[in-house]
């Protein structure tokens, strides 16, 4: 102790305290760790974001710095469609999120299945989804869109069978469009003009009669698919975003 003393005399105050520890804290092997910062407490954005997320927000301001970021994260995020987890669709637990950038650049969740473990391309079809979820304690819905492929479609409607719903196509209705004009100006005879509205009136009999067998409010409803053409201008208008 008096030989510290003494050294102590010649020594900067950082020397002091690297001669203090050295002897009252360090002496013993593995006492190191005494020196260790604590760092069960920490936070990194990970942990702010899992904390504060929202599957959806709305246009109010969080109050806390926490939830802002959180907004912040959501609002770089492409909600066209979702990305999907059917791991456990057995158990009919399906989990949903939003795509990242990257996954839009890609084509992930649009031009290829949007199950998260599936790569496939060919033969994609849109559903729309009632996702109910529990967040924050309180149990929500959502109503979003996904694009799978067959099989991985068959895995959404596991527990619930629906029916595909079909609409007209463009041409269908382009054509039809351009009939009804040439109509009005008077280029159809009567018998031709009677036949398209006896047409008319039994589509819209099977469209009313489609509208009293679903709800729009299905689990999981196919919807009107779109061109590749509507495809790449909808992806195009994602990236420039």
């Amino acid at each position: 102790m008096t030989s510290l003393r003494t050294q102590m005399r010649y020594m900067n105050p950082y020397d002091i305290h690297k001669a203090v520890i050295n002897e009252y804290v360090l002496k013993q092997p593995g006492d190191t760790r005494k020196l260790r910062r604590d760092g069960s407490n920490d936070r990194t954005d990970f942990d702010v974001l899992r904390d504060n997320h929202r599957f959806l927000w709305d246009d109010s301001i969080p109050d806390s710095w926490e939830a802002q970021f959180a907004k912040k994260y959501y609002d770089k995020l492409f909600k066209e469609y979702c990305i999907g987890d059917l791991s456990l669709y057995k158990e009919n637990k399906i989990a949903l999120r939003w795509r990242i950038e990257q996954e839009v650049i890609v084509g992930k969740g649009q031009f290829i299945c949007g199950n998260k473990k599936c790569n496939e391309k060919d033969d994609l079809r849109t559903w729309e989804v009632n996702f109910a979820y529990r967040e924050q304690g309180e149990k929500k819905n959502a109503l979003v869109k996904i694009r799978l492929c067959p099989d991985c479609s068959r895995k959404l409607n596991h527990h619930t069978k629906k029916r595909e719903v079909k609409r007209l196509d463009r041409k269908k209705h382009r054509s039809r469009h351009k009939k009804a004009k040439k109509r009005e100006s008077g280029g159809e005879t009567p018998e031709t003009s009677e036949s398209r509205v006896d047409s008319e009136s039994e589509d819209a009999q099977t469209e009313e009669e489609s509208r009293t067998v679903e709800s729009p409010w299905d689990k999981h409803k196919p919807v009107e698919s779109k061109s590749r053409d509507e495809e790449m201008e909808d992806y195009l208008q994602d990236l420039l975003l």
